[in-house]
């Protein structure tokens, strides 16, 4: 059974890809604030995201399961929207925000 590998892609309510987050070194460029009791991170509508220096406010999130597994080569070439390395990816959690 074929487990869920997901991505997250930050894009502006307008349309613009801002960029894309496969682990957990990337998701901690967000400098999302942890819970004290379990130190877990959540992306709720509302938050405050931080990215580059910019601030943007959560406005939607969605979840979307692709039919396939993607398998990303890491042997040539590089994705501008991502900090780090790009992994395979068979689904995407959408988190749209708008400037603050």
């Amino acid at each position: 059974m074929e487990q869920l590998q997901v991505r997250i892609l930050l894009q502006h309510v307008q349309g613009a890809t801002i960029a894309y987050f496969y682990n957990r070194e990337s998701f901690d460029l967000l400098n999302i604030k942890k819970h004290t009791y379990d130190e877990s991170q959540f992306i709720e509508i509302g938050n405050t995201l931080e990215y580059e220096g910019e601030e943007y406010v959560v406005r939607k999130i969605n979840f979307k399961m692709e039919k396939q597994l993607f398998e990303v080569d890491n042997n040539y070439g590089t994705n501008i929207y991502s900090p780090t390395s790009p992994s395979n990816f068979n689904c995407q959690i959408g988190v749209f925000v708008d400037n603050t």
